[in-house]
């Protein structure tokens, strides 16, 4: 009988093991610690955050305990002996949850100039170099540069900066979103339209919001191609950026769709978040203006 009990016993221990590697993911609230901020460290939504954990409102006191639905939980960290044969924990450095102050776009990324093989048709950082080049008179229909299927019109030598800028924003659609990223393997809305000045050599700052403080203010009446238009998405100062093409679509990093694409700013979303336009752009002279 105590055998049999013994092994009715062990079969449940061993039935409970898949459970528990499979559990959510918890995360203890720290200071400075939002909803907003968890939920993208963590790719949950805010939602299911406040769902899985009874939460009203969104305050969050340091020192609780969140559970994070639909991630799984991580292994305990592992132990090392050091040279002494006393244990040492080893711990993995945790993702940065926000690009660093001040943090620059490199054009390439560090292990190479090319995304990945998967994705054949995503720009190369040559290709873009070549559209964002000004064309002359006798090299306008012989680029250097092959440009891909589904790349955009054949280019002139009467086109304007706003028109190689659209160009190459154009073809970065599909390009995969990643909060923090900073290459062809991955960018957010504001590295997106810092990457785009980039190729024209404009050099922009880092976050949406230092982007709002950049350029000249322009009504939404008066929206012209190669205008920033801002949102207000998970804070309440500009927290999420794109470039006006015109016929009131913009071209950006959606962390909804997962790559860079094109969205109406009359859809009841964007309509809600709305908050201004920059314009960084004018004809003149092709340079940036001062901030407004």
């Amino acid at each position: 009988m105590n055998r049999l009990l013994t092994a009715i016993v062990g079969l449940a221990v061993l039935a409970a093991i898949p459970a528990v590697s499979l559990a959510d993911a918890t995360h203890v609230v720290r200071k400075g610690d939002t909803l907003g901020k968890i939920a993208r460290a963590h790719h949950v939504s805010v939602a299911k955050i406040r769902a899985a954990n009874g939460l009203d409102g969104t305050r969050l006191s340091a020192g609780t305990k969140l559970v994070l639905p639909g991630v799984k939980a991580k292994p305990k960290q592992s132990k090392a002996r050091s040279g002494k044969g006393r244990p040492r924990a080893v711990r993995a450095t945790p993702p940065a949850e926000e690009p660093p102050p001040g943090a620059q776009l490199s054009l390439v990324d560090p292990q190479g100039t090319t995304p990945p093989a998967e994705a054949p048709m995503l720009p190369t950082e040559a290709e873009l170099i070549e559209l964002a080049r000004t064309v002359k008179a006798g090299d306008a229909a012989s680029p250097t540069v092959a440009v891909a299927p589904g790349a955009p019109e054949a280019r002139n030598a009467d086109e304007s900066i706003k028109d190689r800028l659209l160009r190459v924003a154009r073809r970065m659609l599909a390009v995969p979103y990643r909060f923090g990223g900073t290459t062809l393997w991955g960018l957010d809305c504001s590295g997106f339209v810092q990457k785009t000045f980039a190729f024209l050599n404009f050099d922009l700052p880092r976050s949406a919001r230092e982007q709002f403080r950049e350029g000249a203010k322009v009504a939404k009446a008066d929206l012209s191609p190669g205008d920033l238009v801002f949102f207000r998405t998970y804070a309440k100062y500009p927290s999420h950026v794109g470039i006006y093409l015109g016929d009131n679509r913009f071209v950006h990093a959606s962390s909804r769709e997962r790559k860079v694409t094109v969205d109406s700013l009359d859809t009841p979303y964007y309509v809600k978040r709305y908050v201004g336009a920059k314009r960084l752009l004018f004809e003149e002279d092709g340079s940036l203006p001062e901030a407004q």
